[in-house]
Parts: C-alpha cells; sequence; structure tokens
C-alpha cells in the first residue's frame, strides 16, 4: 500500500483581477425591500371576492347532482 500524502492544501485568498479598478469609497446603502402586506391584503380580498361569487354555483352544481 502506498503511503498516504498529507492534504498540502491552503486556502488562498481569491486574486481580485488586476482590470478592474479598486473601489475607494464604500458601496451605497440599498433601500429596504417594499412592504408586501398591501398585496397581500389585496390577495385576500380577491380571494374572498371569488369565493362568494362562486358559492352560488357550486350550491347549484351539488344540488344538480343530488338531483335536487
Amino acid at each position: 500500500m502506498p503511503d498516504l500524502k498529507p492534504n498540502v492544501y491552503e486556502h488562498e485568498p481569491p486574486r481580485r483581477p488586476p482590470r478592474l479598478a479598486r473601489r475607494l469609497t464604500p458601496p451605497p446603502e440599498h433601500p429596504s425591500p417594499p412592504s408586501l402586506k398591501v398585496f397581500a391584503w389585496v390577495g385576500l380580498a380577491l380571494g374572498i371576492v371569488v369565493i362568494v361569487l362562486g358559492l352560488p354555483y357550486l350550491v347549484a352544481y351539488f344540488m344538480a347532482l343530488a338531483g335536487l
């Protein structure tokens, strides 16, 4: 059996390509993400409207299936 070599890997920090300019100022602060509460309320309202409008059709469908 051949002798096992010790792990010779050593971490090196990434090297910056020389063609890129160095940033001398800190990056700009990004704005906070928008609040999605409005979209959640609109979605909930649309869901309620769909249920309210579809309920009579479901009742009529089940009554037709039952033969009433």
